[in-house]
């Protein structure tokens, strides 16, 4: 008879450790964040959301991060997609590019002039035709990615600069919405 108690009580346990090793392995207190950024209203089209916890007030773990959407949602990641932002105080850098960029990475080269002075020519006013409106439209700050593409910024560079932005939150336990609404000026509200 005592046999049966035993296996009674110990199976709650043994169904919470088992249920405890379902969860991400990685031991950090998350908070789900998403949300949405708008630059004058408009949303930005792409572009990267991140947060840097701030150690200096107590926060102290890996950054999270997340790509913007064409319709200027974003949902951060710290180690698994999705999952969210350390519990905490964080700084924000806020990257909003022109998703069309300016060059392309691979674009051919032209061929030899003297070679072949007519395909040469033919080429060179192509790719006139196709650089003309990005180069007019590309004053002011670029973004060169890995690949080689150049893209212009649509919002101030200053915001990618977590140290610079003065753009700070506080994310809970649970799910945090968390907009940031740029105005003209590069001024952020910070919307729930």
């Amino acid at each position: 008879m005592r046999r049966q108690w035993r296996v009674v009580w110990c199976a709650p346990g043994l169904l919470a450790v088992a249920l405890a090793g379902c969860g991400p392995g990685h031991g950090l207190d998350l908070g789900r964040v998403h949300g949405k950024v708008t630059y004058k209203g408009e949303p930005v089209r792409y572009g990267t959301v991140f947060f840097v916890p701030d150690t200096s007030k107590g926060t102290d773990s890996p950054s999270a991060m997340g790509t913007i959407k064409e319709d200027g949602t974003y949902i951060l990641s710290t180690d698994s997609g999705g999952d969210g932002a350390l519990v905490g105080h964080h700084k924000v850098g806020l990257v909003g590019l022109d998703p069309t960029p300016i060059n392309h990475a691979g674009e051919q080269p032209l061929p030899n002039p003297e070679e072949a002075p007519l395909e040469f020519m033919k080429a060179k006013a192509a790719q006139q035709v196709r650089r003309a409106p990005r180069e007019a439209a590309a004053q002011g700050d670029t973004f060169t990615d890995r690949g080689g593409r150049t893209y212009r910024y649509v919002i101030s560079k200053k915001l990618g600069n977590y140290q610079e932005s003065g753009v700070e939150v506080d994310v809970a336990r649970g799910s945090n919405t968390i907009n940031f609404e740029i105005a003209e000026d590069g001024t952020v509200r910070i919307a729930r």
